[in-house]
Formats: C-alpha cells, structure tokens, sequence
C-alpha cells in the first residue's frame, strides 16, 4: 500500500504511550515523514519513541503539551511548525485524566460535576484549539488528514465511565463538523473507535488470569492491541485513504463491551473475596 506520505509532517498528541506511542512507532516506519508527538507527564518515554524511530532512520521530535493549557498547545504547534514546517496530518489521540481516577467507580449520582466539567470541557475544548491552529497549515497545501481517537465506550458505556463516555461521543459531532468545513480543501476528518486496548496500563493493572478471561470477549479470541489501532491510524492518515471522510470507525476485534465490563466485575468481585 502506497501511503504517499513522503514529506508530510504528522501530529501525534499523547503519544508517549498506548495507541499515541504505537501510532508514532508506525507513521514513523513510513519514508521520508516527519513525526511530532505530545507529552504531558512522561517525557522520558516520549524521548524514547524520538530515540527509536531516529534509530530507525526516521525524524521526531517531541513536545510538551497539556489540553487544559491551551497556551502550552500555541506552543507546542508553533515549535513543530518551525521544526518541520506545518502540520500535514492531526491525530487527537490525548486525553487529560485531572481527578478521573480519584471517581473512578463513583455512582452516578456521586459523580461530581468537577468530573464532568473537567473531562468534557478540557478535553473537549483542547483538542479543538489543536485542530484550529493545525488546520491552516493543511488548507494551504490543500491537503491535510485529521483522526480522532474516540472510544466504543461511546456506544456501551460502563458504571462510573458517564465523564469520559459523553467526551468520546462529543467526538463525533466534532468529526462531522470538520467534514463540512474542510472537505473542500482536501481535508479529510475520520474518528476511530477503540475498545478494550492492551495498553500498558493494563497489562501492568491486570493478572493474566483476567486477560485470559477477557480474551472470551473477543469472537478471534485476539484482545486489541495498540498496533492494530495506529494500522488503522495511519491508513485514515495517508493519502491511500483518498475518500473515508466523516466515518467513526470501530477497531475492536467486535470485542464486547458488556461482557468485558461483567467478566471484569466477576474478577474484582472474587479477588476481593479472597
């Protein structure tokens, strides 16, 4: 598959781990593309995703970034920007936590407004001050790609997740918004929906036992790995996606949500009773 990316410049926002870090791992393996990724707490890890892919004969550069800062964002482009000129494709792959693991598990009833203030509103609101200033670089070329990682959470929520779930479907009237102002300019905007990732966090939060369990969720018996989202990434990225455009596009393995979230509440359920 020809990517066409030769010279573009990509944007990859939180990509010090998970799908952020494995998307950059991937655009990085393209030639001749430039590959900018956001940090915001683990620069050392970003510094190693720079560290590989120059090692592998690409170019990256990293920067800090925090969503609820929006002049922290200003710079972050403005630095990418003069590093390698532009910005030729966006990925909105950060999210900002704030206090979402103190809740996490709350009622919703208990949930504090702060949460839903907080997830939605700086998140929300982050990523659209990134994609307004990232976009004039794209209409000049009159070409530019934008994904937004979004979540099947989206579609079947679980207890506690109300904050972060209203956040990943904002996405969607945000993609569809982008579709009819920059489609002209050769702009296309796509969302990807993941569902239960084998991120870091929960390899290191969960037994074996529990990804055994959940590995029955999904029909291949195959639990979604970070990689296949970026291969779906950097397709919708490229120039070989010359017509998905306004799509929310699920990479779970058909993995199912309710009953990955009743096999998880079994386990914590029994560990708890030992």
């Amino acid at each position: 598959m020809h990517t066409g990316l030769d010279g573009k410049a990509i944007l990859i926002t939180g990509a010090s781990s998970g799908i952020g870090k494995a998307t950059a791992l991937a655009f990085g393996k393209e030639k001749g593309v430039n590959v900018a990724l956001t940090y915001f707490k683990h620069e050392a890890s970003a510094r190693e995703v720079v560290a590989t892919i120059e090692r592998d004969g690409g170019s990256a550069y990293a920067v800090y970034m925090s969503l609820a800062d929006h002049a922290s964002i200003e710079k972050a482009v403005d630095e990418i920007a003069k590093k390698f000129g532009g910005v030729d494709v966006l990925v909105n792959n950060a999210v900002y936590a704030g206090s979402a693991f103190e809740n996490m598990g709350k009622s919703f009833e208990d949930m504090p407004m702060k949460q839903w203030e907080e997830t939605i509103g700086v998140n929300l609101f982050g990523i659209v001050r990134m994609t307004q200033l990232v976009v004039p670089f794209m209409r000049k070329k009159k070409w530019g790609r934008i994904v937004n990682v979004s979540a099947d959470m989206s579609y079947d929520s679980m207890r506690g997740a109300g904050p972060y779930g209203a956040l990943k479907t904002a996405l969607f009237g945000f993609t569809s918004n982008l579709v009819e102002e920059l489609s002209a300019d050769g702009i296309l905007s796509n969302a990807v929906l993941p569902s239960w990732v084998l991120v870091e966090r929960n390899l290191e939060r969960f037994s074996k036992d529990l990804l055994h369990e959940v590995e029955v969720a999904f029909p291949a018996r195959h639990i979604t790995t970070p990689e296949d989202v970026a291969s779906m990434i950097v397709y919708l990225g490229s120039a070989a996606n010359g017509v998905v455009n306004g799509e929310h596009i699920k990479v779970t393995g058909r993995g199912s949500q309710p009953l990955l979230n009743m096999l998880s509440q079994q386990y914590m359920a029994r560990q708890a009773g030992r």
